[in-house]
């Protein structure tokens, strides 16, 4: 029964029609007609920017450049939904539905004859991909055509009698399929989370299949038919580029020691553009090239940096405050109905993100996520001022939820044209004193610190060649949990940063960076910390390590 499958499929743009989601913001109030090329739109949409972007969007997918747009009353558009609605229901003539019924039929008996936990569907730009889990490891069954894929996934969607009557491509739909239809397959249930995922405009989708073998079956595997021959999910090219960006690397080591953890937590943080979405992928991508068998799920708003690999769930950033929060709890109990291992959160906003992603970590998954908190030691304070009660010391500090914390900024790198330095020039001259007289102290050579120049040609008159990353990476373990609780935020502090092992502070490897002429001392204050003494720094750190 394994015959109508194709393997290897290698689809062109020719053969596959490029499939247009309607984003959530906008379903009801719109209508796309791909033969005709036309958009009928709700009259209230007029010049409204998450309808012009979603145009702008469509109209870059091959073959849609000439789409135009009609605004109409709304019940003009609902009809036309409604009759969208009823032809898409009647397109495949009942012997086809059939047809493809007892296909997908076969695949569950295949997933169950070869032991497979669990069924995965990934519909992508140009081709879909059928993973079964084996033995807690995802690998390659199939390639599939997409147009005979979106067929597959109705079929298999209809198969159930406790889910809506068909697909609706633009919203999550769960389901299940049990009872008299499973008969033969060696399966009692077969539980279905499905729904829109990156690529969004290029029809991208998801459906997870969730396998509960009959006791016989479970009791007595059959072994797999010998003809049968799987492949292990590609892996992302490249290298790890994390030393590229001047991380150290003991800074790499601690942290792919962090993120090859089964479960637990990575906290990436700082402000907005210090290069944490970048941290993630980087990281996201190394996991996946030595273990591509895993499951990466991510909830993004919007996804900057598309992963192949991954499940991405998007939340568009048009969306207001109030409305991506709701679609964010929403995606997040998703993703424990998709068979997991690691988890991606865009960032933990709230206190039902920051629950949510406590309970992934404690339930065998791992999450990597971001939190906005200026000081990587202050973690627990930020989540503790979203609930004192639910969010409190006691429930934060536990190692082996939150594994480490990354701290991070982007400084400016000089270019050839910088100056020496002095602490008179106009920029240094507003900041305090103290800052301006604590340079030299950090420095043993002054002559080799040097400040933004005139600019020139090479670095087009900015001053600067690009930017470096100046990272802080926290491993956590029991000592440093219990410091925070029994001896408060400012003494874990201290005591972490005396070990000899400890990495050194964002303004320790930012100084060393001045030191040998790299970034200005100016950004440094503006962007770091603020620039003080060295011996004040280092004695605070004795002092408040001391027992």
């Amino acid at each position: 029964m394994k015959w109508f499958f194709r393997r290897d499929v290698t689809p062109t743009t020719d053969r596959i029609p490029a499939v247009i989601t309607t984003p959530r913001s906008l379903e009801g109030q719109i209508h796309f007609d791909p033969a005709e090329r036309q958009v009928i739109a709700s009259e209230q949409l007029k010049g409204k920017v998450h309808f012009l972007q979603w145009l702008d969007m469509v109209r870059q997918v091959p073959g849609h450049r000439s789409v135009t747009v009609q605004y109409a009353t709304m019940s003009t558009v609902t009809e036309q939904l409604d009759r969208a609605h009823h032809t898409t229901q009647t397109t495949d003539a009942p012997g086809d539905e059939a047809e493809v019924a007892d296909r997908a039929l076969a695949l569950l008996r295949e997933g169950a004859s070869v032991g497979a936990s669990d069924i995965h569907i990934l519909r992508r730009e140009r081709h879909t991909e059928v993973q079964f889990r084996i033995n807690g490891n995802l690998v390659v069954a199939y390639e599939l055509d997409n147009p005979y894929a979106d067929r597959l996934i109705r079929a298999m969607y209809r198969l159930g009698s406790s889910q809506a009557a068909s697909v609706t491509e633009s919203l999550f739909q769960d389901g299940a399929i049990s009872g008299d239809i499973l008969k033969g397959t060696g399966l009692e249930n077969v539980r279905i989370v499905r729904g829109p995922c990156v690529p969004l405009t290029l029809g991208g989708q998801f459906m997870i299949l969730r396998l509960q073998a009959t006791a016989t079956l479970t009791a007595r595997r059959p072994a797999r038919p010998p003809m049968t021959q799987y492949r292990t999910p590609s892996r992302p090219a490249g290298e790890l580029k994390l030393r590229e960006s001047n991380y150290s690397q003991s800074q790499v080591d601690r942290i792919l020691s962090i993120v090859m953890a089964p479960s637990g937590a990575l906290l990436c943080t700082g402000p907005t553009g210090s290069g944490k979405t970048t941290l993630l992928s980087e990281i996201w991508k190394e996991k996946a090239r030595c273990m591509p068998g895993r499951r990466l799920v991510t909830i993004e708003q919007p996804a900057e940096l598309i992963m192949p690999w991954a499940i991405q769930l998007d939340i568009p950033n048009t969306a207001d405050a109030e409305e991506a929060a709701r679609l964010m709890a929403e995606r997040q109990r998703t993703t424990l109905r998709m068979d997991p291992d690691d988890l991606g959160l865009a960032e933990i906003r709230d206190v039902e993100s920051a629950l949510t992603m406590f309970s992934e970590a404690q339930t065998g998954h791992f999450v990597g996520t971001t939190l906005h908190v200026d000081d990587p030691f202050d973690f627990p304070l930020r989540l503790q001022n979203m609930d004192f009660t639910r969010l409190s010391f006691a429930m934060t500090c536990n190692a082996s939820v939150i594994r480490g914390v990354v701290a991070q900024r982007l400084l400016p790198v000089l270019c050839q044209c910088a100056v020496p330095w002095s602490s008179t020039e106009g920029r240094m001259a507003r900041l305090s004193r103290l800052s301006c007289e604590a340079v030299p102290g950090w420095c043993d050579d002054l002559t080799h610190v040097r400040q933004v120049g005139p600019g020139c040609a090479a670095c087009y008159g900015t001053g600067y060649t690009g930017r470096t990353v100046v990272a802080e990476v926290v491993e956590t373990d029991e000592r440093l949990m219990n410091d925070f609780i029994m001896l408060g935020v400012s003494r874990a502090r201290h005591r972490y940063r005396s070990r000899p092992d400890a990495d050194p502070s964002m303004l320790e490897t930012a100084m060393g960076l001045v030191a040998r002429g790299i970034v200005d001392p100016f950004d440094v204050n503006t962007r770091v910390d603020r620039i003080r003494p060295k011996d004040v720094v280092l004695e605070e750190r004795h002092l408040g390590a001391r027992d």
